[in-house]
C-alpha cells in the first residue's frame, strides 16, 4: 500500500473487506438486480406486445398532427432560432472559432430537441384537435401568410420573454423578501451557498 493510499484510507476511513466477502456481496446484489429486471420485463412486455398498429383513420389523424407540429414548431422555426442564437452569440466576447462552435452546437441541440418534441407531442395534438381543425390549421400554416405568422410569433415570444423577465425579477425578489420576513430562510441560504461552492 502506497503512502497516498494509506492517507486516503485514513482521511476517509476506508475499510477494505476480504475479497471473498466482496464477491459474495456482489453475487447477492447481482442476483437481486437480475430478479428485479426479470419482473420489470415480464410486467412491461405484455402491454408492449398487445399494442397494435393504429387503424387507417387514427394513422391519418396522427400524420396530420405531425404535419401541424412540423409547420408550427419545426422547419422555419429551427432556422429562425439559429439566427437568434447567432445574434445572441454575436455579442459575446469570444474568439470566432468558439462562437461558431457554440452557434453550431446550440443550433443542432435545439433542432434535435424540437424533432423529439414533435414526436412526443404528436399523440397529444391528435387527441386535442379534430381532423377538421388540423386540416384547417395546416392549410393556413402552409400558406405564405401562415409561415409569416409563425416567424412573427417566434419574434414576439422572444420579446415577450424579455418583457416578462424585466417584470418578474423585481417581483420575485420582493416575494422572496416577504417570504423570508415571514419564515426562516436560513436553510435556503445555506443550500444556495453550498451550490455556489
Amino acid at each position: 500500500m502506497t503512502a497516498a493510499e494509506s492517507d486516503l484510507r485514513r482521511r476517509f476511513r476506508l475499510r477494505v473487506a476480504a475479497p471473498e466477502v466482496i464477491v459474495a456481496g456482489l453475487r447477492g446484489s447481482v442476483m437481486r438486480i437480475i430478479a428485479i429486471l426479470a419482473v420489470i420485463v415480464a410486467v412491461s412486455a405484455g402491454p408492449v406486445m398487445a399494442q397494435t398498429r393504429p387503424d387507417a383513420a387514427r394513422q391519418n389523424h396522427l400524420d396530420l398532427a405531425a404535419q401541424y407540429l412540423e409547420l408550427t414548431q419545426g422547419g422555419d422555426l429551427v432556422k429562425q432560432m439559429r439566427r437568434q442564437i447567432e445574434d445572441g452569440y454575436g455579442e459575446a466576447d469570444l474568439p470566432p472559432e468558439q462562437r461558431a462552435w457554440l452557434v453550431d452546437s446550440m443550433s443542432d441541440m435545439f433542432a434535435d430537441v424540437m424533432a423529439l418534441t414533435i414526436v412526443e407531442l404528436r399523440d397529444d395534438v391528435a387527441d386535442s384537435f379534430t381532423v377538421q381543425e388540423l386540416e384547417t390549421a395546416i392549410a393556413f400554416y402552409d400558406s405564405p401568410i401562415g409561415r409569416s405568422v409563425v416567424r412573427k410569433q417566434v419574434d414576439m415570444n422572444t420579446e415577450l420573454q424579455e418583457v416578462m423577465m424585466g417584470l418578474l425579477v423585481p417581483r420575485i425578489t420582493d416575494l422572496m423578501e416577504k417570504y423570508c420576513t415571514r419564515f426562516d430562510c436560513t436553510a435556503l441560504g445555506e443550500a444556495a451557498a453550498k451550490r455556489e461552492d
